[in-house]
């Protein structure tokens, strides 16, 4: 028993037929690999695009981040300058008041001594003017009385 190629007995082609079909069916085995390599080639292209771009876009997500985080730290830095500002305002304010009650204060003390002052010069001066007046009354007492004797 001989074996014959299944094509050959079936179709009535001859070797030569059958050898072109051998060589059309490797041409065609050859572009089908050759379409392979170039689709393996193509998603691997595609990969790396996709790749590339994912990347990409990680790298401009990570500059944003970045400059979402420089805002941040900016308002940050704004907001507590504002509030030092604030604070070294309200302490300005506030030394600014106490002055004004050590002043206050001291213009009352003044004012007080100056009244104590006065108070102990009119109470001396009347005091001095209490014994003068005295003084002159006993005097004018001891003429009235001893003229008194006189007219009697």
């Amino acid at each position: 028993m001989s074996i014959t190629p299944v094509a050959a007995t079936t179709t009535g082609l001859t070797a030569t037929q059958v050898q072109q079909n051998r060589q059309i069916d490797l041409v065609d085995q050859q572009r089908l690999d050759d379409q392979r390599t170039q689709d393996r080639a193509q998603e691997q292209r595609l990969q790396d695009q996709h790749l590339e771009d994912q990347r990409r876009i990680d790298d401009q997500q990570a500059v944003r981040q970045d400059l979402v985080r420089q805002d941040q730290r900016r308002a940050d830095d704004l907001q507590q300058a504002r509030d030092d500002q604030y604070r070294i305002e309200q302490q300005r304010l506030q030394d600014d008041r106490r002055l004004e009650d050590q002043q206050r204060i001291q213009d009352q003390l003044r004012l007080e001594d100056q009244l104590r002052q006065r108070a102990e010069d009119a109470r001396l001066q009347f005091e001095r003017t209490n014994d003068a007046s005295q003084r002159l009354t006993t005097q004018t007492n001891g003429m009235f009385n001893g003229r008194v004797d006189v007219y009697l």
